[in-house]
C-alpha cells in the first residue's frame, strides 16, 4: 500500500467520525459566496496587494453603482448607465437573435443530413476557431454601419457554440428512439419533428448559454474600437483615463447583464424540456 492510500484511509476514518453538517439551502451558500470574494476583495485594497490599490473598495463601489443607478452619468461629462445599456443590450440582443435563428436551423440539418455534413461543416470548422475579436476590422470594413459592424461581432461569438452543441446533440440521440419512430410506422419528418428537434432541446439550450457568455466579451471588445456609446466604450473611456471605480462598476454591470440572459435561457430550457426533470 502506499503511503497516498495509507493516508486517505485514515483520513476517511476520521471524517466518518466527524458530526456531519447539515444541509443547507443553496442560496445561503452563495451567498457566502459572495460575502467571501467581498472580503477578499476588501483585504487585497486594504494590504494594496499587486494593483489593488488602485482599486476603490467594495463600499465605494456599491455607492458609486446606487449613484449611476440612480442616473448619474457613467463617466465625466458622458451618459448615464441607462443611455450605455440600452445600446449594449441592442446590440447583444440582436447578434444573439442572429445567432440562435441561423445557428440551430444549420446545426439541424447538418446533425441530420449526411450531405449538409459533408459540404458545410468543414467551412464552418475552419472559420470557428477565429476569435471574434480577430473578425472586428473585417465587420468595420464590410458594414458601413456602426451597429451591424457589432452585432456581426457578437454574432460570430454566439453562432458556433450554439452551431456546434446543435449538432452534437442530434447526433447523440440514442438509436432505440429512431427504430421505435420506424416500427410504428413514423416518416423521416416524424422522426424530425417527434425525436430530433426534442432530443436536441437540451443541446441548444447548452450551446446558447456559452454563446451568450462569448457574445457579451465580443460586444466589450467590438464597442471599445467602434462603438460612441455602450457599457464596453464607456468602461474602455474610464480605463483610458484611469478611472478604476467606472471601471469596476462596468464590470459588474456587464456581469450581472451576461448572468442575467443566461439564468433566462436555461429557465426557458427547463421549461422546454419538463421531461429531463421526470428522468432525473
Amino acid at each position: 500500500m502506499s503511503i497516498s492510500d495509507s493516508v486517505g484511509e485514515k483520513w476517511l476514518g476520521v471524517s466518518q467520525q466527524l458530526p456531519s453538517l447539515p444541509a443547507l439551502p443553496r442560496p445561503v451558500y452563495k451567498g457566502v459566496s459572495i460575502l467571501l470574494f467581498l472580503g477578499a476583495w476588501w483585504l487585497f485594497v486594504a494590504i494594496e496587494f499587486l494593483g489593488f490599490r488602485l482599486i476603490p473598495t467594495p463600499i465605494e463601489t456599491i455607492r458609486a453603482l446606487v449613484e449611476s443607478i440612480q442616473g448619474a452619468p457613467l463617466t465625466s461629462g458622458g451618459q448615464s448607465l441607462y443611455t450605455h445599456s440600452y445600446y449594449t443590450i441592442m446590440r447583444v440582443g440582436l447578434g444573439i437573435g442572429l445567432g440562435i435563428c441561423t445557428a440551430i436551423p444549420l446545426g439541424l440539418l447538418i446533425g441530420w443530413s449526411d450531405l449538409f455534413d459533408r459540404y458545410l461543416l468543414p467551412a464552418f470548422e475552419v472559420l470557428r476557431p477565429i476569435p471574434p475579436v480577430a473578425w472586428v476590422p473585417i465587420a468595420l470594413i464590410g458594414f458601413t454601419s456602426e451597429l451591424m459592424s457589432i452585432v456581426w461581432v457578437v454574432f460570430v461569438g454566439v453562432f458556433f457554440p450554439i452551431l456546434i452543441n446543435t449538432i452534437d446533440g442530434v447526433k447523440d440521440i440514442e438509436t432505440d428512439y429512431v427504430r421505435a419512430i420506424y416500427s410504428l410506422g413514423g416518416s423521416r419528418i416524424d422522426l424530425f419533428r417527434h425525436v430530433i428537434v426534442p432530443s436536441a432541446i437540451s443541446s441548444m439550450v447548452t450551446g446558447t448559454v456559452i454563446g451568450i457568455g462569448i457574445g457579451w466579451i465580443a460586444v466589450v471588445a467590438a464597442e471599445m474600437i467602434s462603438g460612441n456609446y455602450g457599457v464596453g466604450y464607456a468602461t474602455y473611456q474610464a480605463y483610458r483615463v484611469m478611472d478604476t471605480q467606472t471601471v469596476v462598476i462596468g464590470i459588474i454591470i456587464l456581469g450581472a447583464y451576461g448572468a442575467l440572459s443566461s439564468a433566462f435561457v436555461s429557465l426557458l430550457g427547463r421549461r422546454l424540456t419538463p421531461w429531463e426533470r421526470l428522468e432525473s
